[in-house]
Order: C-alpha cells, then sequence, then structure tokens
C-alpha cells in the first residue's frame, strides 16, 4: 500500500482528494515504537498528531506515582485511527498517554505547526479534518460515556 493510499484510510483524512492527500503526506515523517513504549504523555504541550500505519495504540490516563497500567486503557487505536488531536484543539496538552500495544508500532508524525500553516493554505482541508476530527471526538467521549455508565450498572440500551 502506497502512502497516498494508506493516507486515504485514516479517519480524519475521509474526504480528502488525492492532491490534497498529497500536501498532508509532505507533513509525515515515519516512526516506530516497541511494545511498551510510551509515545505521548497526558499532560505534555501536545505539538504533533499521529496516524497509526501498523500496531495496536493503547489511549491510557496515567496516574501519578504508579507505573502505567492497561487497566487504565481509555481508548485503543488501530492502524488508519489518530490520536494526539489536542495538538490542534487549544490548550494544547495531551489528554491521556500514548502506548505501543504490539511488538512493533509504525506510526505518521505529523507537526501541528506545518498542519497549521496548511489549513491556513488550503482551507478546505483544514476544514476537512477538523469536520472529522470532531467526529472522532464525539466518537470518544461517547464510548467513555458508555463504559462508565456500565461500570456504573447502568445499561443505556435497556434500562430507559
Amino acid at each position: 500500500m502506497s502512502n497516498i493510499e494508506f493516507l486515504a484510510t485514516v479517519e480524519v483524512l475521509q474526504g480528502l482528494e488525492v492532491g490534497e492527500l498529497v500536501k498532508i503526506q509532505e507533513c509525515c515523517h515515519t516512526e516506530w515504537s516497541a511494545e511498551g513504549s510510551r509515545i505521548s504523555a497526558e499532560g505534555e504541550a501536545a505539538d504533533h498528531l499521529f496516524f497509526l500505519v501498523r500496531g495496536k495504540i493503547d489511549l491510557r490516563y496515567d496516574l501519578p506515582g504508579r507505573e502505567s497500567s492497561k487497566d487504565h486503557t481509555l481508548s485503543v487505536i488501530e492502524p488508519g485511527g489518530v490520536w494526539g488531536w489536542s495538538a490542534l484543539v487549544p490548550p494544547n496538552r495531551y489528554t491521556l498517554s500514548a502506548y505501543c500495544d504490539a511488538e512493533e508500532c509504525v506510526y505518521l508524525r505529523l507537526a501541528a505547526s506545518d498542519l497549521k500553516k496548511l489549513f491556513e493554505q488550503e482551507s478546505r482541508i483544514g476544514y476537512v479534518v477538523m469536520k472529522n476530527l470532531a467526529a472522532v471526538i464525539g466518537k470518544r467521549f461517547h464510548a467513555m460515556q458508555e463504559e462508565l455508565s456500565r461500570l456504573d450498572g447502568f445499561d443505556h440500551m435497556h434500562d430507559w
């Protein structure tokens, strides 16, 4: 699969044309991490957006003074998924930590400053990405609400 074919599968890039994906590709840097590695940390300045190419990423909350645990996973990112959206949304601090949960994770790292410049030059790209990003954030928020409700003994589908 080419980089452009991959980018066409990324959830926040849905609806962009090939020429627009080429411009996004110019902002991408390929990186990889080993299992258990923390890629971004909750509370750090968020200056990069990430697209997962291969592997699995756990988004976790970290408790002060404790080692990270899979029990703290709130969301799992699969290939084509995105994390680090805080890089594009003030106050630009990561809200969760991202850990590689596969033998190896391969991902694209995009500097928020490069993306913001591109969005200013190509407003359609910015509109499509931010519209899709809002949908991703909404889905994650809803999933978290469902999980918290389930843990509290309330089933949204049956307890009306």
